[in-house]
């Protein structure tokens, strides 16, 4: 009987609580809606407008270059969590999926590790037992990664279909080779991917990719064929293999010259050439002859390590109109192509922006008159001239080829010119403390040479033999003519940037007159120098 009492009563008080809890839910304060957060203003956005909204969150998404993982990677921030955080905003809602997956899988990048501090809790956490394989090995992470968005795309055609370029680390595409071929097998219109280097020499571990490659990735832009693809090359001809490649790396081939040309004219969109470590490689292969085609036509060409190229040779090939009006960047490292013999290619070049010579000489400057350098349309030179037998602390031979490209500078000959590379750390004070128009016309107000001196803004890049970092001096012109130049305001240069294959950022000078119309780089660490100025308005805002 107590018992039942016991069930009844407490039946008696869940009815109460039901009671009250009906009540309650009936109330004013119940009826209430629930906190509303604002309307959604993105809808009123174009796709467009949206779409590059979410490119700002993961910069690299817009990286359609056909550079390799290690080339494309961006100065700051963390191409990991930028991925993360658009993949976060894809899964808001399905507008924002529709703008945000095509930057997740247009160009895919898989890095190794984090380049922010969320890394180093990432590595204490991989330390743990939980993250060992069963042979004790720590998990490969970007290896996995490659694994799951292999799984993803096998699964997913129209995903599948969207990737244009596919990045990975070094160590990733060389131990993945298997994985990356089923990778690609799935990929139709893959521009760019990182390989292995077997590959490129047509080893037998890489041979499975290579096919998949050739046989579904029918759009690629770059390739490289190195020292042991020779016989692969030479079936290119007549294949139509990669119509639409457009940067192509040639290294140690062994091959017909005739072969070369029929290969090169073989890829009509071809547009980046590059050739290195090519002994047999001479003047012949520009010239003209029966039943083969020419050298093609093409903006950027490099030549690496090819002795027996001269400029001549090179100005030959520039003779025809199609290829001079083509070529806008050259690129030419331990060459037969001479510092003395640049005027012959700048004169036949009439639209080239870039030129970059990297040699070794053992000989000073020529003692014959040579004609300066002169171009209107160069923007950018690398004068990289070394001395075979150079002595840290000594002068070089090196520096009459400098003395040159002074009296080109002096003359006038470069008017396009605004950043300059020079392998001498004592090249700026040398062209700054040069002689001013004004000695070589007369006095303060005698007739003046205007034709005679450095009258350009110019952006001078200089490193010695025993320096890393390239230290950076800017110039500009006298803003007036007919007072000293000494009286020219210093020039500072807070955003000057290199590219990190350079060291990063340069170090940092600026210039002051040295009283004789020329300039002195003085290195400084807080920027611009402060005047009398400057220091009375820090003592007042010190009193306030």
């Amino acid at each position: 009987m107590k018992f039942l009492k016991h069930i009844r009563s407490r039946s008696r008080n869940l009815n109460g609580a039901g009671k009250d809890s009906k009540d309650a839910r009936h109330s004013p304060k119940a009826s209430r809606s629930p906190p509303r957060y604002g309307n959604n203003l993105t809808k009123r956005l174009p796709r467009d407008v949206l779409t590059q909204i979410f490119a700002q969150v993961c910069p690299h998404s817009q990286d359609d270059s056909y550079n390799s993982s290690e080339e494309s990677m961006t100065e700051d921030g963390c191409m990991l969590c930028d991925m993360r955080d658009l993949a976060h905003c894809a899964l808001a809602c399905k507008r924002w999926l529709s703008c945000a997956q095509p930057l997740l899988y247009q160009h895919v990048r898989i890095d190794s590790v984090h380049y922010c501090e969320l890394e180093v809790e990432l590595a204490a956490k991989r330390k743990r037992r939980s993250r060992f394989d069963r042979n004790g090995e720590a998990i490969d992470a970007p290896k996995i990664r490659l694994e799951l968005f292999m799984r993803t795309v096998r699964e997913n055609q129209e995903l599948a279909n969207m990737v244009l370029s596919l990045r990975t680390p070094y160590m990733t595409r060389e131990a993945s080779k298997a994985e990356l071929a089923r990778t690609v097998s799935v990929l139709p219109n893959l521009r760019y991917v990182d390989l292995p280097a077997g590959l490129y020499s047509d080893e037998i571990s890489s041979h499975t990719l290579k096919q998949e490659l050739m046989a579904r990735c029918m759009d690629i832009r770059r390739m490289r064929y190195a020292h042991g693809s020779e016989g692969s090359f030479s079936r290119i001809p007549g294949s139509r293999l990669w119509m639409s490649l457009e940067v192509l790396e040639l290294s140690r081939l062994q091959v017909e010259p005739s072969t070369l040309r029929w290969v090169l004219n073989s890829f009509p969109m071809l547009r980046d050439l590059k050739m290195e470590d090519i002994p047999w490689l001479d003047d012949t292969i520009f010239a003209t002859a029966p039943s083969v085609p020419l050298f093609p036509p093409v903006q950027r060409l490099t030549l690496e390590h090819i002795p027996n190229v001269t400029a001549s040779g090179l100005a030959t090939y520039l003779s025809m109109p199609q290829n001079r009006e083509a070529l806008t960047h050259l690129t030419v490292s331990s060459t037969g192509i001479l510092p003395q013999s640049l005027h012959v290619i700048l004169s036949a070049a009439p639209y080239l922006q870039t030129l970059s010579i990297i040699q070794e000489m053992s000989r000073p400057f020529p003692m014959e008159d040579v004609s300066p350098l002169s171009s209107k349309s160069l923007r950018l030179l690398h004068y990289e001239i070394t001395y075979a037998g150079c002595v840290s602390g000594h002068a070089s031979t090196a520096t009459s080829y400098y003395t040159y490209l002074i009296s080109s500078l002096m003359s006038n000959c470069l008017p396009a010119l605004r950043d300059l590379y020079v392998r001498d750390a004592g090249f700026p004070d040398t062209l700054l403390l040069s002689p001013p128009p004004r000695l070589f016309g007369g006095g303060e107000n005698g007739p003046q040479m205007f034709s005679m001196g450095l009258n350009q803004p110019l952006n001078i890049y200089s490193k010695g033999m025993d320096e890393l970092k390239w230290n950076f001096t800017p110039y500009e012109p006298p803003t007036t003519r007919g007072r000293r130049d000494s009286t020219t305001r210093p020039v500072s240069f807070h955003g000057a940037q290199l590219s990190p294959s350079w060291g990063g950022q340069a170090r940092r000078s600026v210039l002051v007159g040295n009283g004789f119309g020329g300039y002195l780089a003085v290195p400084t660490d807080d920027g611009r120098p402060k005047s009398s100025g400057g220091f009375k308005h820090e003592k007042q805002d010190l009193w306030r």
